[in-house]
């Protein structure tokens, strides 16, 4: 018998599920997820997991945003736990930065960095480039699980295939989805539907439930561009502002692409330079480089700096040194800054400028809208005092989730056989309006 309990699963974040297979009076568990409740949430406290009372014989991750894997150091240092490669080394650049910090958050990035390169405790999924897909995970009794990358605003994101032992089942297995975080309008989302085609359907496997997120349910009329289209429109952008300042997640792999590539593109016959406000950054841009920059030349990133702008820089063509500051001015730039107070001396130090710098804005509109759950002060402060000084901030953003047109598409791809279980979402009542017929609606879980 297998059943599937998922937790905290009418909210954006910090979801978890429990899959447990029992056969022969033995049972087993895995947990997918155990991360924070998002800012803002209706949640006060998250949700304890009776750990002794219902064991669970691995954790696994399906990205390294927090509100999926934020709460890492509350699970039993008995238990497995699972993550992509490269977000595992994400999450040590980010911990690696924070553990010095002098306080008790210091000392609990510490922790995590040490948990995190335990590579006894740290388990990672292994790439077959022969079978072009990544190795079944075999190590749970009852249970075998099939990861599959998937798009999403955080790189090394998977959807998770499990096979569970099922007495009650003819063919012996019931086959769970569970996709994780995913979306179908950045550079990998169109090969979605060929992967559930190829590899999920492979030799006529049908799948049994669908647990799906539906992040966008509840923001239904927003329109969402492709990370094609961002990427054109900051080019265009950038031709007119040669002096630009971004906000952007550090772990947002895909916008990072989109405008430094974008920045490449309006900096022609030259080379475009980057600058970061901080090593950490600067290091995450590198690991992206060597991880993913092996599979797809966009992920590049050749051209970076830390932002010192009195740093003497010299040339064989030059008569004399030059600042930084300097060349930054001559050549134009891109350089990515925090929302925070302490950045300000970075654009203030171009104010006189022919070509008034201006800030392009890239995260959720949600977070400087008063009226949101999510609103954060800091960061509205911050711009709104940019743009009393007349700077221009430019809004230019792409959702990390999928429309509800792709969900439709998903859902009518995976055709599970049993039950649909709307998960990461604050809407699941909105699945009854999608367009995937009567039958695919009855099996929506309530």
């Amino acid at each position: 018998m297998t059943t599937i309990d998922i937790y905290q699963g009418n909210q954006i974040g910090g979801c978890v599920t429990v899959i447990t297979a029992t056969k022969g009076g033995e049972t087993h568990r895995i947990m997918i997820d155990y991360g924070e409740s998002l800012p803002g949430c209706d949640n006060t406290e998250d949700f304890e997991y009776p750990w002794e009372e219902a064991p669970v014989d691995a954790v696994f991750f399906t990205h390294y945003h927090g509100d999926h894997v934020g709460r890492i150091m509350d699970i039993p240092g008995n238990i497995p736990l699972y993550i992509g490669e490269t977000a595992r080394k994400v999450m040590l650049n980010i911990h690696e930065n924070l553990r010095y910090i002098d306080d008790p958050e210091g000392e609990i990035h510490k922790r995590e960095y040490e948990l995190l390169s335990d590579d006894n405790r740290i388990h990672t999924f292994h790439y077959d480039t022969v079978k072009r897909c990544f190795d079944v995970v075999k190590d749970i009794p009852f249970l075998s699980i099939e990861p599959y990358s998937v798009d999403h605003s955080a790189y090394d994101a998977y959807m998770f295939l499990i096979e569970a032992d099922d007495e009650t089942k003819e063919s012996g297995k019931k086959v769970i989805v569970h996709t994780g975080d995913f979306r179908g309008h950045g550079r990998r989302g169109k090969a979605m539907l060929k992967m559930i085609d190829y590899y999920i359907h492979k030799n006529q496997r049908e799948v049994d439930v669908l647990i799906t997120e539906g992040t966008m349910m509840s923001r239904l009329s927003e329109q969402v561009k492709s990370e094609h289209q961002m990427q054109a429109e900051a080019t265009e952008y950038l031709r007119e502002h040669k002096h630009a300042f971004l906000i952007c997640s550090s772990t947002n792999l895909d916008s990072l692409a989109s405008f430094y590539q974008a920045w490449q593109s309006a900096s022609l016959p030259y080379r475009g330079y980057m600058y970061t406000y901080s090593r950490y950054y600067e290091k995450q841009l590198r690991t992206f480089s060597d991880t993913a920059g092996g599979f797809a030349d966009v992920y590049q990133f050749d051209n970076v700096y830390p932002l010192d702008l009195d740093r003497q820089l010299h040339h064989e063509r030059w008569s004399k040194p030059k600042t930084q500051k300097e060349l930054m001015k001559e050549n134009g730039f891109l350089a990515i800054i925090k929302p925070d107070f302490f950045c300000e001396k970075y654009i203030d130090a171009f104010m006189d400028c022919d070509d008034k710098p201006v800030i392009i804005y890239s995260m959720w509109d949600g977070y400087l809208n008063p009226e949101h759950k999510a609103y954060n002060k800091e960061w509205d402060d911050f711009l709104k005092a940019q743009e009393a000084k007349g700077i221009e901030v430019k809004h230019l953003h792409t959702s990390g989730h999928a429309t509800s047109q792709m969900i439709e598409d998903v859902i009518k791809a995976m055709n599970p056989k049993e039950e649909i279980i709307p998960m990461h979402t604050e809407c699941p009542e909105e699945f009854m309006k999608l367009e995937i017929g009567e039958e695919l609606k009855s099996k929506i879980r309530k």
